[in-house]
């Protein structure tokens, strides 16, 4: 740190003995020993010397200190006179610091020292930055204190009241001098004491933060205050705590919620009201009595005469002068425009009688389409809450103005509603009856059951006389089974399907459509069948064909004792039920085929001319024969086709031009023969086949149409599976028939079903794909790798479905089956 010196020069100074200092270097060794920053200045204010305490507070260096004027870093006392200042012993002087980033507030402790004639002052600085700022902070506590419209008090730990501000004096009526060293019990109960002193043990036990205490306090006048205050507790240096709170005035908020809850009350009675007149009645006499506003009446719209009728708090509704109708100023408005209107004191409204001007404001507030509130606000127009009570009657009276006219229209559908609960309870039976059923064609191990316990399941609801099933053989409906008391009525009645109309059963054989016939009797005399149901309590009836992908399997027809017996709910739940049966048999009649000791060999033609397979040997121009299929997950279908006398790129180059086909690919290409691997989308013969239970042996187009070969179940109906195939496709003959056993079948019936159980889908379509591509063949036709590619799927994966296959293949054929 540079220091002033004396004497000639600084050897001079070292060697003058230390009682021989001159009195600036006596100050500033003085100075330099001082634990606190030291400042010494002169009689103009200029600083003469210092400590590094003093220069590190000011974040200043030394050479930047010494030689400038105090007030230069602390503006307040570049005008203070240090002189005048020490004679009245003024204390030390406060002063803020400002330099840089620093902040900083000290107090200067100036001694004047007389050396050689002059004065010097020494100044002993404090910082007391931290105590200004909490100065600060409580006098901004205290301006908060006093001007917040909120009570604010502090307790200690035995309630007694340690601060108040003006808010708590201006509520109870007492002085501060009265509350403060006061009981909380001066305003307070002893239950209410209670349970502050049960929040206060909560917050010593950590179970809470802040309590909320709603209660009333006794005022300096003998009154009571409703107030709501919130409170909670801060510890004190010493061990104890104090209780910090707020307190607010809530008596408007209880008028609010007393005269709410007369509203509520007032406008329950509307529940009981039968009448638009007295819903009138009862809500302009609430405006009145509860709301206390001066004037009310509701208009009621009178749809036979066209006009607002006025209904006041007397309920007079027969006073014929006291009508507003079309074009009769702002209340029509308000009816017709469904828009609320203020009118302000003095402005001219026709009530009825004439334009009237009243000296106060008013509302008009629709209802809508049943007529108009009218209310006289005056002096409480302002009042937010009156206007939110006010809409919340109209509210009211709108709501129940609607319930009177539904009501009405109730009483009316009274019957009706009847009606459609008794249909309710008829398809909840009914549904019950469905979830019987779907149990017995899980369990059903014929078509027999299948049809027998459908029929039984119905006949033995309230609900159906009669149900009988059916299944169409070449010129007339074959009863299979019925159910019910009246089963002569089959033999009564003719099931030919060689003439149009006949019985609801023979229709929908016909038209593969559900027949209704809701009232039989009508057109009793025009048809024998009507006669005979009609004879036998049948009202109504249903028919539903037992479809399922196109095919039919048969006809369910039921019949009920009553008119109309069947709505569309039952039509929907019969179509399902038909759909479900039909499915059901289809698996029956498909695991029996399966299961057959034999097998049958059927060569058939049919016409398919917009089949893919016709479609595509047309556009080859050569016969095309599908030698496999394997169906997909994704409703496709992988067909191997065999092709002659036809170039391999014109094969690929007409399939990749086909919408249908999603891939094809050459699997073994000898010049103009080859065999090709296409994946078609759309429903194929192949597939048919396969889904009736046939195993393909070979499809081959010819000019005259497709020539299958297919193997079937020695169980299967043949000319039911030629039906089935002709309900799809025209033309459909059959050429002959081989029957066989397993051993002769090239397929080996029971044998392959056998091993179909055993395969998972995907082990199956593996197989067979790998089978028909050739992979098999010696020399091989396909490789692992472009097997997988045509699965897509990795190579290993395509070897272990493979390995897993063969395994199961050969446990099959060698293990213990």
């Amino acid at each position: 740190m540079e220091k002033p010196v004396s004497g000639t020069d600084g050897n001079e100074q070292e060697d003058q003995p230390p009682t021989q200092q001159s009195p600036p270097v006596l100050l500033e060794t003085l100075a330099s020993r001082m634990p606190e920053p030291i400042v010494v200045v002169d009689a103009d204010g200029q600083i003469l010397t210092g400590n590094d305490h003093l220069c590190d507070l000011l974040d200043e260096a030394p050479g930047d200190v010494f030689g400038t004027r105090l007030g230069a870093f602390f503006p307040a006392l570049e005008t203070l006179d240090l002189a005048e200042h020490c004679e009245a012993s003024a204390g030390p002087v406060t002063a803020e610091y400002r330099g840089g980033d620093t902040e900083r507030w000290v107090e200067i402790a100036f001694e004047p020292q007389e050396w050689d004639g002059e004065t010097h002052y020494l100044g002993v600085v404090h910082d007391v930055t931290e105590r200004h700022e909490r100065t600060q902070m409580l006098e901004e506590y205290e301006r908060i204190f006093e001007t917040i419209e909120d009570g604010i008090y502090t307790l200690d730990e035995s309630f007694t009241i340690q601060t108040v501000n003006s808010a708590v004096e201006s509520m109870m009526g007492y002085e501060s001098d009265t509350l403060v060293g006061a009981n909380a019990a001066l305003l307070a109960d002893d239950d209410v004491i209670d349970g502050v002193a049960e929040m206060t043990r909560q917050f010593l036990e950590g179970e809470r933060e802040v309590g909320t205490l709603t209660t009333e306090l006794s005022t300096a006048d003998g009154g009571t205050l409703p107030i709501e205050t919130r409170f909670t507790m801060y510890d004190l240096d010493d061990g104890g705590y104090r209780q910090i709170g707020v307190v607010r005035d809530i008596s408007d908020r209880k008028r609010f919620e007393e005269t709410l809850e007369a509203l509520h009350k007032s406008t329950r009675k509307l529940l009981h009201t039968e009448t638009k007149a007295a819903v009138a009645r009862q809500i302009v006499g609430t405006a009145v009595d509860i709301l206390e506003l001066p004037d009310a009446s509701i208009y009621l719209f009178d749809r036979s005469d066209n006009v607002l009728r006025a209904v006041d708090e007397s309920g007079d509704e027969g006073d014929r002068e006291r009508t507003v109708g079309p074009g009769g100023g702002q209340l029509w408005d308000v009816f017709v425009e469904d828009s609320a209107v203020e009118l302000a004191a003095g402005d001219p409204i026709d009530l009825g009688n004439g334009p009237t001007a009243v000296d106060a404001e008013r509302l008009c507030l629709p209802l809508a389409d049943h007529g108009v509130f009218y209310v006289e606000t005056g002096e409480k127009h302002d009042d937010a809450r009156i206007r939110e009570m006010v809409d919340l009657l109209a509210a009211s009276a709108e709501a129940a103005l609607a319930r009177v006219d539904r009501e009405t229209t109730l009483r009316e559908r009274e019957a009706e509603r009847r009606e459609q609960n008794r249909e309710l309870r008829r398809l909840k039976q009914v549904n019950a009856i469905i979830r019987r059923i779907d149990r017995v064609l899980v369990d059903a191990d014929t078509c027999e059951e299948i049809e027998q316990a459908v029929c039984e399941e119905l006949a033995e609801s309230q609900w159906f006389s009669f149900a009988w099933l059916g299944r169409q053989d070449a010129t007339e409906l074959v009863p299979r089974a019925w159910a019910g008391d009246t089963a002569s009525y089959l033999d009564a009645v003719s099931l030919s399907l060689e003439r149009e109309g006949g019985p609801p059963s023979v229709q929908t054989a016909q038209s593969e459509q559900m027949t209704v016939i809701p009232a039989i009797a009508d057109g009793l005399r025009g048809e024998h069948w009507r006669t005979e149901a009609i004879s036998r309590d049948f009202q109504s009836a249903l028919s539903v064909p037992l479809q399922y992908d196109e095919f039919v399997y048969g006809v369910l027809t039921v019949y009920a004792s009553q008119e109309d017996g069947f709505d569309e709910m039952l039509q929907e739940v019969f179509t399902e039920l038909g759909e479900t049966i039909a499915n059901a048999i289809r698996e029956v009649e498909s695991r029996q085929r399966r299961a057959g000791d034999g097998t049958v060999e059927l060569e058939l033609t049919l016409s398919a001319r917009q089949s893919f397979l016709s479609q595509f040997a047309d556009r080859l121009g050569v016969p095309v024969v599908c030698e496999g299929a394997v169906p997909r997950s994704d409703d496709t279908v992988r067909l191997f086709l065999s092709i002659s006398d036809c170039d391999p790129s014109l094969v690929e180059r007409e399939a990749s031009s086909m919408t249908r086909v999603e891939s094809a690919r050459p699997i073994s290409t000898d010049q103009r023969d080859g065999l090709y691997e296409v994946v078609v989308s759309g429903r194929t013969i192949a597939e048919t086949l396969l889904e009736q239970g046939g195993r393909l042996t070979t499809l081959r187009t010819t000019p005259d149409g497709i020539e299958v070969t297919v193997a079937v179940s020695g169980e299967t109906d043949v000319r039911q599976f030629v039906s089935r195939l002709g309900e799809r496709y025209a033309d459909v003959r059959l050429v002959a028939r081989r029957d066989g056993t397993d051993s002769d079948s090239p397929h080996g019936g029971q044998a392959r079903s056998a091993l179909e159980e055993r395969l998972t889908d995907r082990q199956l379509e593996v197989l067979q794909t790998a089978y028909l591509s050739g992979f098999f063949d010696w020399p091989r036709e396909t490789t692992g790798q472009e097997i997988a590619s045509i699965l897509e799927v990795s190579q290993p994966t395509v070897n272990r479905h493979l390995r897993v296959s063969e395994r199961k293949l050969l446990e099959f054929v060698f293990g213990d089956r």
